[in-house]
């Protein structure tokens, strides 16, 4: 039919990590957390917002200004996560894998989408030579990049493309979850965007359930068609960032994160599109990167509930 799921072994395990901060975590003790998360995740922000205004100002050229801009903040949110070690991280993405990712430019990565924590752990993995090397772009909500001082930071200095949403708050954990109509007006505009980035040979990231899950334990949302539009008609193949463990750092009912937590981040390719693509249609790849897509995130579930760890990637798990 066009489309080859890609099956993966996951890479094999190593050191065993203790999970004793996961149960029952005291009032007294999350809320210290949760005081010094939101402490470092200020600092994070206030020095990234200078950092993307400064680079914005420099005589150089707009993909560059971009590209230094999302490896700071990759750089800036790798160390926030470094100074809260009530959050463990496993990553089980090599160097390599991402090399591969970059080397198939252009190509899309989906992340699902559970936590506001998940932007920042997917941001902080990124290593800064594959954004470098790639230009990997993010898709957000046009709310986001909204957002007092951070927004522009992550939005336009990033060179992030929006989502118009028609629903206030949606996207954003907020509004009606079932709408996801968009402003075709404004939208169109993105899209070219969208498809020039493409066509210089970047990489997309973004959500294809439309917006944050809140029954995750239920499986993945359906992945939203027009997604997957510009993968049908380029050809581009598709990679899964699996995110496990955000809503345990980061609940969606609270204002702050920094819970005690694992958190875990894999990376697979989960379609191949050998070209021509004749018959793979934008839904034929929703369906297919969902399914491939709940097994890597089942996966990688398991592997972060066993408490082991992996050797190589951006950022490993701390050891008790």
């Amino acid at each position: 039919d066009g489309v080859h799921l890609v099956q993966r072994v996951p890479p094999p395990l190593h050191l065993h990590l203790s999970t004793s901060l996961q149960p029952m975590t005291p009032a007294p003790l999350r809320l210290l957390c949760r005081v010094w998360f939101g402490a470092t995740l200020a600092v994070a922000c206030l020095l990234l917002g200078a950092a993307t205004r400064v680079l914005h100002l420099l005589p150089i050229s707009l993909e560059l200004s971009e590209d230094l801009s999302v490896s700071t903040a990759a750089v800036l949110f790798r160390l926030m996560l470094r100074v809260n070690p009530q959050i463990r991280v496993i990553n089980t993405a090599r160097e390599a894998d991402w090399d591969r990712l970059a080397a198939c430019s252009p190509a899309m990565i989906l992340m699902n989408h559970t936590s506001f924590f998940d932007f920042f752990l997917f941001t902080a993995l990124l290593p800064p030579r594959f954004v470098r090397r790639a230009h990997v772009r993010t898709v957000m909500s046009a709310s986001i990049a909204q957002l007092p001082f951070l927004g522009r930071s992550i939005g336009d200095h990033a060179g992030s493309f929006k989502v118009y949403f028609q629903a206030k708050g949606a996207g954003f954990g907020k509004g009606d979850a079932s709408d996801f109509s968009v402003d075709r007006a404004r939208q169109e505009a993105e899209t070219a965007r969208m498809e020039a980035h493409i066509k210089r040979r970047g990489v997309l990231a973004f959500c294809p359930e439309g917006g944050m899950n809140k029954t995750p334990s239920e499986g993945l949302n359906p992945f939203r068609r027009g997604s997957f539009a510009q993968a049908a008609k380029y050809s581009t193949p598709i990679w899964g960032a699996a995110l496990h463990g955000s809503t345990a750092a980061w609940p969606r009912d609270a204002l702050l994160g920094g819970d005690p937590s694992t958190v875990a981040l894999s990376l697979e390719q989960l379609t191949l599109l050998p070209p021509p693509v004749a018959t793979a249609t934008a839904a034929d790849l929703a369906e297919a990167c969902q399914e491939a897509m709940q097994r890597q995130v089942d996966r990688l579930a398991t592997l972060a509930r066993g408490g082991a760890r992996t050797e190589g990637g951006a950022t490993r798990a701390r050891a008790s």
